[in-house]
């Protein structure tokens, strides 16, 4: 996986045969995106069973109309790339890290084992994942699918998206807080801020000061998350906000 999560030509093995109908087909995929993985091929396998969802969907009832989040897709795009983008800019020695992501309704997202000596940095043992999007991302992305057209966005609308990216940070953290989660768990909230590619002409990019802005909304709140061992607030690129029970 390279270190950026730049885009590379991926060839995906599936060593169960697939019969090309969706129904039966997507629960060959969901094993396959349950497999233990080393944290540096993690992005690989998101990607992977991305790209598997598309292509088996194609032309199927199964194909979204636009970029949904529900079901399968919905699970890779909220669960999945967050804990690749996670693995990527947190693990110092991901190669020695292996991570399984659980389906279901259990108190946590996936599982962190760590393999041979000195590799284990971390007493994280268990990943808890939430994405920061909301019913205005969902007809965001709908509309964009469906128009194509350039929609021009004036320089006051970053603000205001970020501002209700922190109303449902506080939220998320808010209901986090009430659930009892096994020990040595971590909470990851991805921010996902970078699913659109925003330009600007003729005017300035705002500027905000995201990483302050998720921190004074969390640290507000850190008192009530000792349910958790860790807590991180994250872009694809970046850690906003690391915090560790008892520090």
């Amino acid at each position: 996986m390279t270190k950026n999560n730049d885009p590379q030509s991926l060839l995906v093995t599936v060593h169960e045969p697939l019969s090309l109908d969706w129904n039966e087909d997507k629960l060959v995929i969901e094993k396959a995106a349950g497999q233990p993985t080393p944290a540096d091929e993690y992005y690989n396998l998101a990607r992977a069973i991305h790209a598997l969802f598309d292509n088996l969907t194609y032309g199927t009832a199964a194909q979204p109309k636009h970029p949904q989040r529900k079901g399968l897709l919905r699970k890779v795009h909220d669960e999945l790339y967050p804990i690749a983008h996670f693995a990527n800019l947190y693990f110092k020695i991901p190669k020695n890290v292996v991570i399984q992501w659980v389906d279901g309704n259990q108190q946590h997202d996936a599982i962190v084992k760590y393999m041979g000596e000195g590799s284990n940095q971390s007493d994280i043992r268990f990943l808890e994942v939430t994405t920061l999007q909301g019913k205005e991302d969902f007809d965001e992305l709908k509309e964009l699918s469906e128009n194509p057209n350039l929609t021009m966005m004036v320089n006051g609308s970053a603000q205001e998206k970020h501002s209700k990216k922190i109303e449902q940070l506080t939220r998320v953290l808010k209901k986090k807080s009430k659930i009892h989660y096994p020990e040595n768990t971590a909470l990851l909230v991805y921010t996902d801020e970078e699913r659109f590619r925003q330009f600007y002409f003729g005017v300035s990019p705002p500027t905000i000061d995201k990483k302050s802005d998720y921190q004074a909304a969390f640290h507000a709140l850190a008192p009530s998350l000792k349910n958790f061992s860790h807590v991180f607030i994250f872009s694809k690129s970046e850690i906003y906000s690391a915090w560790t029970s008892g520090s």
